[in-house]
């Protein structure tokens, strides 16, 4: 499926695959980059072409550490539904996707307890959603024509 349009705004549709490590815009073949290739505190993670590098690779690593599934895994997507997890950078510190001000989304550090760091998929409207600010999902700024990465609105934002 593309980029898609309904009456309450554009839709970028991304898929994670678990064997490539990436976060991949089915409509542009773009990919969730850490800008630079830095491992730095608060920097920017961005969407860009793929080169395979490893500022492109990231792993999901679910945040209750029970076996069993909480939700059945959503294939089109890559997610398991409705549970909590972080999107780790595979850059030698690992840090982890945080959603800044419900805005900008940077890597950091890894904190225990900071929501901001946590995401969920929503099967239901197929985003990818901020713990922390509940009703923000993540998109790609300029419905799909820019760069940046930031959380919005979910009636902007889908995933899968």
């Amino acid at each position: 499926m593309q980029v898609w349009s309904t009456n309450s705004g554009w839709f970028q549709i991304f898929k994670y695959d678990s064997d490539e490590k990436t976060f991949t815009n089915v409509s542009n073949m773009k990919v969730l980059d850490v800008t630079g290739g830095k491992d730095a505190e608060g920097q920017t993670v961005i969407v860009y072409a793929k080169h395979g590098k490893t500022n492109q690779r990231w792993s999901v690593l679910y945040t209750d550490q029970v076996k069993q599934q909480v939700k059945g895994l959503h294939t089109e997507s890559g997610f398991h539904c409705n549970r909590p997890f972080y999107v780790v950078s595979r850059l030698p510190m690992n840090r982890v996707m945080e959603s800044i001000g419900a805005n900008n989304i940077t890597i950091r550090r890894w904190r225990k307890n900071v929501a901001a760091q946590t995401w969920t998929y929503n099967c239901a409207d197929k985003t990818i959603r901020s713990n922390h600010w509940k009703n923000y999902a993540i998109e790609i700024q300029s419905n799909g024509g820019s760069t940046n990465l930031r959380c919005t609105s979910t009636i902007n934002s889908r995933w899968w």
